[in-house]
């Protein structure tokens, strides 16, 4: 039977997802999770909208089964104090992983503010991933350079960081894999996307990045705007007929690795 091991899920204390009719609860999270066989799952706080503390009490009940994910928005106040909460929060701390939304947070991923924060995990000996929202267009914000690019930029001044490009680039699915196929520290998450892009030709694109780029390319729901059950279907309609082991990578065992990196073998 097939492992699934979801890189995105998010659920709020009251249920309610911004004005959407979305069920963001975690009742419902588990839910979905049990009737999609998805055995693990990577909660993922949101700056200013989902507290990292509710994430982390939601995991621990949930020992095992879902993984705690923080976040935080590097522009949104004194920089100072952003790293210090970071050092609290993520230096040998619950945390699995850190989430940026430049999006959702409206900044440019070349912000100083931004830099002071990757400068600082730099430091540490194990840093968390970090799972960056790709889709990097912020409603107001003027970027320095392209989406690939600043990512590009990011992934070579910090090759001891890891970095999980979310919704794996949007429609750019495969210029995401040419630019940055060399940079073995950057993955991409095919969370959204699955759903988003599975009646146009991005789906083959998927389908490419998991035949020949299984060990850097996991699965992702983005629930609650997607149904993991949804996610799941799409992501075996991509895997259809492929070799057993790297459908089985792209479903859980290259994300088990990424954040396990100690058992992990070369890509």
């Amino acid at each position: 039977m097939a492992e699934y091991f979801d890189s995105l899920v998010h659920v709020t204390p009251d249920g309610r997802w911004f004005q959407t009719a979305f069920d963001a609860s975690e009742g419902r999270l588990l839910r979905e999770m049990d009737a999609a066989g998805v055995e693990r799952a990577v909660v993922v706080a949101l700056a200013g909208l989902i507290e990292n503390a509710f994430v982390l009490d939601v995991c621990r009940r949930h020992p095992g089964r879902l993984v705690p994910g923080a976040s935080f928005n590097p522009a949104g106040g004194q920089v100072a104090e952003v790293l210090s909460a970071a050092r609290g929060a993520l230096r040998d701390g619950p945390f699995a992983v850190l989430k940026l939304h430049p999006r959702l947070n409206r900044y440019d991923l070349l912000d100083g503010s931004v830099l002071a924060l990757l400068d600082e995990l730099a430091e540490w000996s194990a840093p968390p991933p970090v799972w960056l929202d790709s889709l990097l267009y912020p409603r107001g914000v003027t970027l320095r350079r392209s989406p690939i690019e600043s990512i590009r930029h990011l992934a070579e001044r910090y090759p001891g960081l890891r970095f999980m490009l979310l919704h794996a680039g949007g429609a750019s699915a495969l210029a995401f894999f040419e630019a940055l196929a060399s940079l073995p520290n950057v993955m991409l998450d095919l969370s959204y996307s699955l759903i988003r892009y599975q009646r146009t030709s991005v789906a083959l694109d998927h389908r490419f990045l998991a035949e020949r780029f299984d060990r850097r390319t996991v699965f992702g729901s983005d629930f609650p705007e997607v149904s993991i059950g949804d996610a799941v279907s799409a992501l075996e309609t991509i895997v259809a007929g492929l070799p057993p082991e790297k459908a089985d990578n792209v479903r859980s065992q290259t994300l088990s690795r990424f954040l396990n990196p100690r058992d992990a073998s070369p890509p």
